[in-house]
């Protein structure tokens, strides 16, 4: 069954639309603002963040500068994200356990995540360690990463669905991250 409106009822949607346009043009609006009155405080924090990267690595030209400007911002609720494209730089655990051993290794992210937290000694931070180990996924083919922690790949991240759909398997592994660095597991290697 077909429904078909007649021309007329369109024509007088159609016009129906344009009506509100021509009242509000016929109808300015007054705006009166009072400058000597306090309706809301802003109670914004200016921020940043920083984004682990090779360049900030100890030992390169752009590391002493960066951590001083970082430093010398006191600024609080900096974001810190180790991710994706540097698996070595930003997951502690590039191996499942196996044969009661696991890969734990933190050579390559301490320094930076140190410097870091030096910087912004004094101010809340916000340690953002976003990419989860790839053993942690249904995977039909093995994952991957670059022996060398400073060079880039964007194809470590391939899989979807967690080996453990509880997630008690990636809670467990943030856990013992966030531990190392809260409960001074670590110490600097400078």
């Amino acid at each position: 069954m077909k429904c078909e409106l007649p021309k007329a009822s369109i024509a007088l949607a159609v016009a129906m639309l344009f009506v509100p346009l021509s009242v509000a043009r016929d109808q300015p609006t007054k705006i009166t603002v009072h400058w000597d009155k306090v309706v809301r405080i802003s109670q914004t924090t200016p921020t940043l963040q920083v984004v682990v990267n090779p360049p900030l690595q100890r030992g390169t030209p752009v590391h002493d500068n960066a951590f001083k400007a970082l430093h010398d911002l006191q600024a609080d609720y900096v974001r810190y994200v180790p991710w994706l494209p540097y698996p070595k730089l930003g997951v502690a655990e590039l191996e499942p356990p196996a044969d009661g051993k696991t890969s734990w290794d933190f050579t390559a992210i301490d320094p930076m995540t140190i410097d870091f937290l030096d910087a912004t000694k004094g101010h809340s931070v916000i340690l953002n360690f976003s990419t989860i180990p790839q053993w942690m996924y249904k995977s039909d083919k093995p994952w991957t990463y670059p022996a060398d922690p400073s060079q880039v790949t964007w194809d470590y991240e391939s899989g979807t669905e967690l080996r453990d759909p509880s997630m008690q398997e990636v809670a467990d592994y943030y856990a013992r991250l966030v531990a190392w660095y809260t409960n001074g597991g670590f110490t600097d290697q400078s």
